[in-house]
């Protein structure tokens, strides 16, 4: 485990040098797998049986739930509970991630979880194919010179599956025509949330009036355009609290905030506790479980 560090929050090894990793969710042993922490990989979470467990990213709850896949990025808040699940772990790098030819919009449409919660509900056939593709994994690894190129097909294949089943439950809520600019805009708040821009820059951006793209964000979204700059500030806000020993000043000046009591009143406007209050709870969700 990495220690803590004014910029870098606590990181769980999942890949152990490897570009990819398949290993048994009960086998997988970590001295912080229970408490909170962040990956430098992304992870794709399998439970195929459980007794109650929950996962708690980016200080929001989930339950454990057999045939449930959890999608985490690099970077994301995450903590643990186990009661004895069973289930598969597959992680990779960025760099690999990148081989595979997968597009920068595909990873946010799997990894951004802009319409859903960070997990899919697979359906039996589909919980076949995973398993069977990450065995597969598995057994190339397992020969004297695995090959990268079979790896990276492999995972291709994978995540295809998945990109598929997303689109599928994404067309169930948006024609397509409203979610490619809604990803998008996702994509922009993400690069610019520290810059505090007005909604008229992504409206700009994405070549449509601002109030017509806060219609679609209310009635896809149900949400806004400066709701959605001020849950990914909160996120974050809740990220270097948690992970690092940056003071409530510094956090307010990273974020872009030129006065810290209005960080302060901002925070606790949002999440209905203070900074350090949140900072003192530990690992507690300040959000109902979904």
């Amino acid at each position: 485990m990495k220690l803590r560090t004014p910029d870098s929050l606590p990181t769980q090894d999942l890949l152990f040098e490897r570009d990819i990793a398949v290993m048994q969710l009960e086998a997988f042993v970590s001295d912080i797998s229970e408490v909170p922490h962040r990956h430098g990989a992304y992870m794709l979470l399998f439970v195929q049986e459980t007794k109650g467990g929950n996962n708690l990213i980016d200080f929001r709850r989930y339950d454990m739930v057999a045939g449930r896949l959890f999608l985490l990025g690099p970077g994301q808040a995450h903590q643990r509970q186990s009661l004895q699940e069973h289930g598969v772990l597959l992680s990779f790098s960025d760099n690999f991630l990148q081989t595979t030819g997968i597009t920068a919009h595909d990873a946010l449409v799997l990894f951004g979880a802009v319409y859903q919660h960070p997990y899919l509900d697979l359906r039996p056939e589909l919980q076949q194919l995973f398993l069977q593709l990450t065995q597969l994994i598995a057994y190339e690894q397992q020969q004297p010179n695995p090959s990268q190129a079979i790896l990276s097909r492999y995972l291709f294949i994978l995540l295809n599956y998945l990109l598929r089943e997303c689109h599928v439950q994404i067309a169930k809520l948006t024609p397509a025509r409203h979610s490619e600019r809604l990803f998008r805009l996702s994509s922009l708040i993400e690069e610019n949330y520290l810059s505090h821009k007005p909604i008229s820059f992504y409206a700009d951006a994405l070549d449509i009036t601002s109030k017509h793209l806060n219609n679609l964000c209310r009635q896809y979204l149900n949400t806004t355009v400066a709701d959605m700059q001020q849950a990914r500030l909160l996120l974050e806000s809740k990220r270097l609290l948690h992970f690092s020993s940056l003071s409530v000043k510094e956090i307010a000046y990273k974020l872009g905030f030129e006065d810290a009591s209005y960080f302060v009143r901002f925070f606790k406007r949002m999440a209905g506790t203070t900074p350090m209050q949140f900072r003192a709870s530990g690992s507690e969700s300040t959000i109902p479980q979904v």
